[in-house]
């Protein structure tokens, strides 16, 4: 039976999935006419001279996210966003995608379009072509997406080991608030224990389901000279620490200059800078560069209406480098149980 005359609640086949995704996103005839997309055993795509970026991320049932928790959409939306925030990092733009589903069996019809409909909503919005991908049957869902960009300016890359003293770190936007809708979702055990304002509530999940890659903040970051970059995805902290590590330096942050979501404040109050600091999948972008560099992106981006601002500083190392001190408003140190997100070790911070 063909697979539109069926129930969206029917359980999938493999013929299926091709021919939902086909219907969704053609067989090709938005390529150019030598170029082959969905349906033969792979895409085929003219390439132009230059640097390609390519990326690849996978979200696991019961590690990235919970299907008991999270709808198809979002498991869909997410794990795209995720993929266009590190072409984003490497001061590129998304280009072409291909999608890879792991499903049980008893996945329906309707799970997986409502899956396509996260994966290509993502991919309209900011950027990229779903081209191709491979479908195989598991006990577990699992959603990859590879992922390849260009580079707004061809021969340099925003990476992770230009950073140097006396430059000055910075991100894009308020930080948080995925923290903050996860803490929503794991404290949620009775009607008791939802927020005083269900509109704060609301923001906070949204952020955590919906993340917004900062794909429009490349051309500003790249056009102002940035060299060093990455994508804030498993915490401020420990990512910053990373781009040290790999730079050979050291850094400073001062708290009281984080931005973090209005709503994370008025909702948890005392867990806030915790959150802004080291909870994970905000997918802002974390920067660095000289004072006229940041200067010119301030003048470009309206820093004060959209949360771009310098948070603090790099410097020389005192071993080894890859240190981060983070400083209250007073000048003191302050400490936090963990850094943010490592994928082998656990959560080690709020997200």
């Amino acid at each position: 039976m063909p697979t539109e005359e069926r129930s969206a609640e029917a359980l999938i086949s493999e013929s299926d999935l091709v021919e939902i995704i086909k219907r969704r996103i053609g067989d090709g005839d938005s390529l150019g006419i030598d170029e082959v997309g969905v349906g033969d055993d792979a895409a085929v795509l003219r390439s132009e001279p230059g640097h390609l970026v390519l990326t690849a991320d996978a979200m696991v049932d019961g590690v990235h996210f919970l299907s008991n928790s999270m709808s198809w959409h979002d498991i869909g939306w997410k794990c795209t966003v995720s993929n266009q925030s590190d072409i984003a990092a490497m001061g590129a733009l998304p280009e072409f995608a291909v999608l890879t589903l792991a499903l049980p069996a008893t996945t329906r019809i309707v799970d997986l379009q409502d899956l396509l409909d996260g994966v290509i909503g993502a991919l309209t919005k900011f950027g990229g072509q779903l081209v191709g991908g491979d479908t195989v049957a598991s006990e577990t869902t699992m959603v990859n997406i590879a992922l390849t960009g260009r580079l707004c300016r061809q021969d340099r890359p925003l990476t992770r080991k230009s950073a140097l003293p006396g430059q000055q770190v910075a991100v894009t936007g308020p930080l948080g608030g995925s923290a903050g809708g996860l803490a929503i979702l794991q404290t949620r055990v009775s009607a008791e224990n939802r927020l005083g304002n269900r509109e704060d509530e609301a923001k906070l999940l949204e952020a955590h389901f919906r993340p917004v890659p900062r794909v429009d903040a490349v051309p500003t970051l790249v056009g102002a000279g940035i060299e060093c970059a990455m994508d804030i995805s498993d915490g401020l902290l420990i990512d910053l620490e990373r781009i040290c590590v790999a730079s050979g330096v050291d850094a400073v942050i001062h708290a009281d200059r984080v931005p973090m979501a209005p709503n994370l404040k008025t909702s948890f109050p005392e867990k806030a800078r915790e959150f802004a600091l080291t909870g994970g999948e905000d997918y802002e972008l974390l920067y660095v560069g000289d004072a006229d560099a940041l200067s010119s992106v301030k003048a470009k981006r309206n820093c004060d209406a959209d949360g771009f601002g310098v948070i603090g500083e790099i410097i020389a190392p005192r071993g080894a480098g890859g240190e981060v001190t983070v400083l209250d408003e007073a000048g003191l140190k302050v400490e936090f149980d963990g850094k943010g997100w490592d994928h082998f070790a656990g959560s080690s911070g709020a997200n």
